[in-house]
C-alpha cells in the first residue's frame, strides 16, 4: 500500500491462537499482539488503523465495546475475529459498524487480504458468509436502473484474462488467491476486478457473483 504504512492491533487472551497470529506475521513491526485488556485499551489511539478482536475476549459486552471504540476514535476500523462466526452475529455486529468479520483461525492470506480490504474503506466477510448474504440478496443490489438483471447482459464485454478472474471471484477466491493462482502480481488482479465492476455496473464482488449467479438461471 503506497503512502501511510497501516497499523495493526490484533487482541486475544487465547495463547493458542496468539501464537498462530504471531507465526503469521512474525518480524512485521505494523502489527502488534495484545493478550490484556489493559494494554489492549491503552494502545487505541489515532496512529492505529485496524483493530482485530477475538470476540471471545469481550463475550458479554463486545456490542459496548465496539460502540465505546467508534464513538471515541471513528478512525479506527474494527475487524471481529470468532472462533464459530455465524450469520446472525456478523449482521448485527455489521449493524454497530465494524468492518470485518471473519473467522479468528483464518489463513494468513486472508488476513492480510482483509486488512487491506479494511484499509481501503471497504468491508472484509469471510466466504461462507458472503455466500450466506448473497443468498438473501435481490436484483436491487446491482447498481442498475431495473430492479432486476437485464437479461440481455453477459460478460461478452470481459476480456478472456477478467472472465478468468470473475469466475475465480464467483468462486469465492480472494484477491490474493487469485493472484497466486495465475501467476499475476496482486495490483494487476486489483486492476482487473475494478474494470470488471466498471464493465458490468457492479458495486463489488457481492454484486459481481450476484449478477453472475443471476445469468446462469
Amino acid at each position: 500500500i503506497q503512502g501511510k504504512v497501516m497499523q495493526v492491533i490484533l487482541f486475544t487472551q487465547n495463547s493458542a491462537l496468539n501464537n498462530i497470529w504471531r507465526s503469521y506475521f512474525t518480524g512485521n513491526r505494523d502489527v502488534k499482539f495484545i493478550h490484556n485488556r489493559k494494554e489492549f485499551f491503552s494502545h487505541i489511539n489515532d496512529d492505529v488503523d485496524i483493530i482485530g478482536i477475538d470476540i471471545d475476549v469481550f463475550k458479554d459486552n463486545i456490542d459496548d465495546v465496539i460502540k465505546n471504540i467508534i464513538e471515541n476514535s471513528p478512525n479506527i476500523k474494527i475487524l471481529i475475529l470468532s472462533n464459530r462466526p455465524t450469520i446472525n452475529e456478523g449482521k448485527h455486529l455489521l449493524t454497530l459498524g465494524i468492518k470485518g468479520y471473519a473467522n479468528s483461525h483464518m489463513r494468513k492470506t486472508h488476513f492480510e487480504d482483509a486488512f487491506e480490504t479494511i484499509f481501503n474503506g471497504n468491508i472484509w466477510l469471510y466466504q461462507e458468509f458472503v455466500q450466506a448474504m448473497i443468498s438473501e440478496l435481490t436484483g436491487s443490489y446491482i447498481n442498475s436502473e431495473s430492479e432486476k438483471v437485464d437479461k440481455k447482459t453477459d460478460l461478452s464485454e470481459l476480456s478472456s484474462r477478467e472472465r478468468e478472474i470473475a469466475d475465480l471471484i464467483y468462486h469465492g477466491l480472494t484477491n490474493n488467491e487469485i493472484s497466486e493462482k495465475t501467476g499475476i502480481t496482486l495490483r494487476t488482479v486489483k486492476a482487473h476486478t475494478s474494470s470488471i465492476y466498471s464493465k458490468l455496473n457492479v458495486k463489488d464482488r457481492i454484486g459481481l457473483v450476484l449478477l453472475m449467479k443471476q445469468l446462469d438461471a
